[in-house]
């Protein structure tokens, strides 16, 4: 299986957990972006974003689906396959645990999401979908 990127947008009300790039991050530093990475030689992209979760912010999704539509599929500008997911339910208590790559993460109320300088454009259309999930 070739390597992808895998992320998890938590969903809480009218709020969503993002991360803020480190500046020392090679891609777009000091951006807001949605925890998650790459995954791992032979690794599923939903087992990725699961790993990654925990890994990043210490929590285990229990009721995720995936976002289908394509400007999830180009949100990276590596050119890898994006699956981004949208987690509603989850164990643990998000914290950052990986402040080399994240230097905050955040509950961001969705309607203030294009007030931020976002890792990519592409993430205000995927932010859009977010009410089709609630």
């Amino acid at each position: 299986m070739d390597r992808v990127v895998a992320l998890g947008v938590l969903i809480r009300r009218d709020r969503m957990l993002l991360v803020k790039r480190a500046a020392s991050r090679a891609l777009s530093p000091g951006m807001w972006d949605f925890p998650g990475g790459h995954s791992e030689a032979g690794e599923a992209p939903e087992n990725a974003m699961v790993r990654e979760l925990a890994e990043e912010i210490g929590v285990v999704p229990v009721t995720y689906r995936e976002y289908e539509e394509t400007p999830a599929r180009s949100l990276n500008s590596e050119g890898l396959p994006v699956h981004c997911y949208f987690v509603t339910e989850w164990s643990g208590t998000p914290g950052n645990l990986q402040e080399h790559e994240h230097s905050e993460i955040a509950w961001i109320r969705l309607a203030e999401a294009d007030k931020l300088e976002l890792a990519s454009p592409r993430m205000l259309s995927l932010l859009e979908a977010i009410d089709i999930v609630d």
